[in-house]
């Protein structure tokens, strides 16, 4: 059976409502903080919505929040295929959500950061499955197995989907050149595009078009990008050398922003496994991740039941 199997962390995320981020030495009040796995579980789990098959390739630890994702794995039928860390235990991230539905994140490192260059080797895809990888490995030591996937990998019939997140654009040379040889599917907010056009040597006024940035990136680094543009939807540019379009979101009433970004790269893969193009695929996505904003928490991916009704 095709599944997607996820390299990014996962940790858990204690997540909470506040009025504002307060300023350096200031306070702020939350009623309540609730602890929730999320990272790359928010993925698998929107995969697991759709009804695909779905496998955890990161580095669990041992310890109560390892336990809980663990846990909410075997709630959703998402397989572990990759290590245990029997010395520590797995990372917690504090998401703070503020009035305006922007999220503020400060992160514990654990187990799933501290992989050595062999952490992925029992890794093994199948040509039909998808392999999703998250930027932010890039940026912990188990950057070294990331890095000795992707060149064991260079030349392979699965998919890769990778988001970037904030942290690619200052990647190592060899950690950026090697995901860029590795040829995925990049999709990535517009934030993070920018920074890695940059980083890649693209500059000017071209930049300040969302549709102009989606085309220049596929170029630069010629495979399909698919640029989130949240309310708006997402540009794709499928082809390097093509022209990006923008593919429209369902609007809604936003109350949570977490985890929305998580929800489109998960949607967008099970509908890859499942057959669907990749601009169709985007499509459905856009529709979810809009549902996903409409509720609370970081795993909040609507059903494909729920989909079908509206997309």
């Amino acid at each position: 059976m095709s599944k997607v199997i996820s390299l990014g962390q996962m940790l858990v995320d204690l997540t909470m409502r506040i009025d504002r981020v307060p300023e350096p030495g200031g306070d702020a009040f939350a009623d309540e903080a609730v602890a929730r796995v999320g990272s790359s579980f928010n993925i698998l789990h929107a995969v697991r919505q759709m009804g695909v098959a779905a496998a955890h390739g990161g580095i669990i630890g041992t310890g109560p929040w390892a336990s809980q994702i663990r846990e909410a794995l075997t709630a959703d039928g998402i397989e572990h295929i990759g290590l245990t860390d029997f010395s520590r235990d797995s990372g917690i991230c504090m998401a703070m959500t503020d009035a305006r539905a922007e999220r503020t994140f400060v992160t514990v490192r654990g187990a799933e950061t501290q992989g050595n260059e062999h952490c992925f080797d029992t890794i093994e895809p199948a040509k039909d499955d998808i392999v999703h990888i998250n930027g932010y490995t890039f940026a912990h030591p188990t950057a070294r197995g990331l890095l000795t996937f992707l060149e064991r990998y260079r030349s392979h019939e699965f998919t890769t989907v990778f988001d970037p997140s904030s942290v690619t654009a200052g990647a190592e040379d060899r950690l950026l050149s090697a995901i860029i040889a590795h040829r995925p599917i990049w999709s990535c907010n517009y934030e993070e595009a920018l920074a890695l056009a940059r980083r890649l040597g693209i500059s000017g006024s071209s930049l300040d078009d969302t549709g102009n940035t989606c085309t220049l990136l596929s170029t630069a680094v010629q495979a399909p990008v698919i640029l989130r543009a949240g309310a708006s939807g997402a540009w794709l540019c499928a082809e390097p050398g093509g022209q990006a379009e923008l593919i429209p979101s369902h609007h809604v009433h936003a109350v949570d922003t977490n985890g929305a970004g998580d929800c489109h790269v998960g949607v967008m893969s099970a509908e890859l496994i499942r057959g669907a193009s990749l601009h169709d695929a985007v499509r459905m996505a856009n529709v979810a991740a809009a549902i996903s904003v409409t509720r609370r928490g970081p795993a909040t991916c609507p059903s494909r039941e729920e989909l079908a009704a509206i997309a």
